[in-house]
């Protein structure tokens, strides 16, 4: 019997059956799989048995005991929330980057703060939506540029490829901001390095976003062309339950959609994803529900407590305690995202 390719494993048990995120991991990795309007899509047959497209893709396999051995040096902590320091609530201090960002900015602040430290030298991040309509990944080697990306998206973008455009180009402290998919996807790659490249050194820094799931792109895309039409979005969020909705905002105001209506929109892949906080990042980040303005900040790794320590004494961040009642019910919301998730 002929023993089938790795790529066409890879189609077969994740791109057919729904299960890719669109992290972007394998299309900067594999000359047969490119990105095409929001989809990872199969160009042609690969004949090799093994490869970095199916090694570090997270929806093929991920085995959360050795990710969080080499990450942790210690088991995976199967509370809800994952291996961690100290939860503490956080905003940035420029009411620049606050008016800007999501949330508190505590994601931006905490990156353009390391690359002006030199814990980094460029920076893997969402950008904006490009000619096309479509959001991507952008190598960020300014405070200005990292700047230019603040703000959710809510739809997979592919913006792992630009990680492997940030090898390519030889930059040497990396750092990553990622959706929980795309945390795990750089820990496999981190791990099994399969082309030795030192990506556990060269990959300095990993930011992890809160998410219970993302839109498919291209479907998103056209609901709102249908919707708004061409009217260019400055901003999108999901104000904290029980408001059910996103706003969008553009140069006409703000306009409320109704999650129930967009809920069909949402990729099929992000049902089965067990992972809402980026369980394997340094510092996770998310929304602050409750709290307008603030976030959630997770610090998980020494390399994450070192970062959030010197933005407080740098005074890049305001830190304040986390309450129990919230990380609780954050934790219930964890438990509950792996439990729709195994069903």
């Amino acid at each position: 019997m002929q023993k089938v390719s790795i790529l066409e494993e890879l189609y077969q048990q994740v791109i057919a059956q729904g299960l890719c995120a669109a992290c972007g991991a394998c299309v900067g990795q594999c000359p047969y799989l490119a990105k095409f309007r929001g989809k990872t899509v199969k160009l042609d047959s690969c004949a090799r048995s093994e490869g970095r497209c199916y090694a570090y893709c997270p929806a093929a396999s991920f085995d959360q005991e050795l990710v969080a051995r080499e990450v942790f040096s210690a088991p995976y902590d199967s509370n809800g929330l994952g291996n961690l320091i100290e939860v503490k609530a956080s905003r940035s201090t420029s009411d620049q980057i606050a008016s800007d960002a999501q949330g508190g900015g505590t994601v931006t602040s905490l990156m353009t703060m390391a690359l002006d430290k030199g814990f980094i030298d460029a920076a893997v991040l969402t950008g904006p939506a490009g000619a096309d309509g479509f959001a991507h990944g952008v190598v960020a080697t300014t405070s200005e540029e990292i700047r230019a990306c603040t703000g959710s998206k809510f739809v997979g973008a592919h913006s792992l490829e630009a990680l492997r455009k940030a090898l390519d180009r030889g930059f040497e402290r990396i750092g990553v901001v990622g959706l929980p998919c795309q945390t795990r996807s750089v820990r496999k790659m981190q791990i099994y390095d399969i082309k030795n490249e030192r990506l556990r050194d060269r990959i300095s820094l990993v930011i992890g976003l809160f998410c219970n799931w993302t839109f498919s792109a291209r479907e998103f895309i056209s609901f709102l062309a249908l919707r708004n039409g061409k009217k260019e979005v400055k901003k999108y969020d999901i104000p904290p339950p029980p408001a059910n909705v996103l706003t969008i905002e553009t140069a006409s105001g703000v306009e409320s959609i109704s999650l129930d209506e967009l809920r069909p929109l949402i990729q099929s892949a992000c049902q089965k994803c067990p992972d809402m906080t980026s369980e394997f990042a340094d510092v996770s980040v998310g929304m602050f529900e409750g709290k307008p303005g603030w976030n959630t900040l997770v610090v998980r790794t020494q390399v994450g407590m070192d970062l959030a320590r010197i933005a407080q004494e740098e005074g890049v961040l305001e830190v304040q305690p986390f309450p129990d009642e919230n990380l609780a019910h954050l934790r219930r919301a964890c438990l509950n995202k792996k439990e729709r998730a195994s069903a």
